[in-house]
């Protein structure tokens, strides 16, 4: 993994430190293994193009493999679309940029090449899925295109399909011609290629409790 990454640095600093992390006494031996500061990090493909940058202001990895990224930004590169994702803070369980969990102030912007148009989301908490460019919360999020604004609880947006759900509370605030309409429904589904939504009475729960669970068990949320 560390082979297909090109790391550029503006300030290094490595630390074998006696410093324990965490508050849990299971924590109480995970030592801080290497810091960075101010840094940038490139992932390419078999092409050597850019599949996704990251950049941040600072990355503690540990002992135990749990890095911890202050004020994150993720480039990500598609072939007709790009994804910027920054949030406060965002941990990688593994550290290996298979699942991201980002924390506070979560911003994503979906853009597409070829025409330009746009699609932002705005939540506080959410995981991310690089490899499947998948994003999931259960927390409260907004959804701003061209001609509408749309709150709900709960997400599952596929960056690579455009497919975007809002999984439950789902409200559209639809801008036409300096007037404005509202639609309501227990879940929403977005297609981003159509620029398309639709209803559903039905609020998908089962998948929010999952999600739920997950963002629990790692920021130790009660």
């Amino acid at each position: 993994m560390l082979s297909k990454i090109k790391v550029r640095l503006i300030f290094f600093i490595y630390l074998l430190s006696s410093t324990t992390v965490f508050g849990n006494s299971s924590e109480s031996n995970v030592l801080i293994k290497n810091q960075l500061y101010n840094f940038s990090t490139i992932k390419n493909n078999k092409d050597m193009a850019i599949d996704w940058e990251l950049k941040g202001s600072m990355l503690i990895k540990y002992s135990n493999n749990i890095t911890l990224i202050e004020k994150p930004f993720l480039n990500i590169y598609k072939t007709t679309s790009t994804v910027d994702i920054k949030s406060d803070t965002a941990i990688d369980p593994s550290g290996s940029m298979e699942e991201i969990y980002l924390k506070n102030n979560v911003f994503i912007n979906r853009e597409y090449l070829l025409d330009g148009i746009s699609m932002k989301m705005y939540t506080s908490y959410a995981i991310f899925y690089v490899s499947k460019n998948l994003f999931e919360t259960d927390r409260d999020v907004t959804i701003i295109t061209s001609d509408s604004t749309t709150t709900g609880t709960g997400l599952s947006a596929n960056m690579d399909t455009g497919i975007i759900r809002i999984l439950s509370n789902a409200k559209r605030i639809i801008r036409d011609n300096g007037k404005s309409r509202i639609i309501e429904g227990n879940q929403m589904i977005y297609d981003a290629n159509k620029e398309k939504w639709t209803v559903k009475d039905v609020a998908a729960n089962d998948l929010k409790k999952i999600i739920t669970k997950k963002v629990t068990t790692t920021f130790y949320i009660k």
